[in-house]
């Protein structure tokens, strides 16, 4: 079924560790429409608040994840908590309990089943333990049902002065995308209009 502009605008999404809306502002771009968003710090959220007129819930280790609390919606969104992978932090991985929020995610996504999460960490994860921990992060990623393509991003390459190296993580539904046709994701190499 050929999808129309009309229905690309319909596009419906969560921002989970929402910080003050980094995602929100790329979705906002395509039309898509925000659902439900959380965060653990009181100032992001009413930031938040104030910036998108949606109040986001707090921690979300303290929400009954169920259909009641989170709508339908189509793409997930989470910049997860990064303290425990950064250069900066103690490295403490999996075993710190920062690290384990990356489940919460993927309860919601086995609840909802959306169409696309898209995640965000920094760089360092893929090198914590010797790797062990990103891998184990992708083997979440498909035991959930998705495909998962990584890419590597930093604001500075879009004409932002300001290196912030992330690990961004595309993920599609199997059911729509099963890797079996090759996905190869470019950064564009003009710099963003942030007017």
């Amino acid at each position: 079924e050929e999808q129309t502009d009309n229905q690309s605008t319909n596009l419906k999404f969560i921002d989970l560790f929402c910080g003050i809306g980094g995602f929100h502002q790329a979705l906002n771009r395509i039309g898509a429409t925000c659902v439900f968003a959380c965060d653990i710090d009181e100032q992001c959220r009413k930031t938040y608040e104030r910036n998108y007129g949606l109040k986001p819930h707090g921690d979300i280790s303290k929400l009954n994840i169920n259909a009641e609390t989170i709508p339908e919606f189509d793409i997930l969104c989470a910049g997860f908590p990064c303290q425990s992978f950064s250069n900066s932090g103690k490295k403490g991985g999996l075993e710190d309990k920062r690290g384990k929020l990356f489940e919460y995610i993927l309860q919601i996504a086995a609840l909802r089943n959306p169409r696309f999460l898209f995640l965000e960490n920094v760089k360092h994860i893929m090198k914590i333990d010797d790797g062990k921990v990103f891998e184990h992060i992708l083997k979440r990623i498909r035991e959930t049902g998705y495909e998962v393509h990584t890419i590597e991003l930093s604001p500075h390459e879009f004409g932002v002065p300001q290196q912030r190296e992330r690990v961004v993580f595309i993920c599609v539904r199997r059911d729509i995308y099963m890797g079996n046709v090759s996905a190869k994701f470019v950064v564009p190499n003009t710099p963003i209009d942030l007017s």
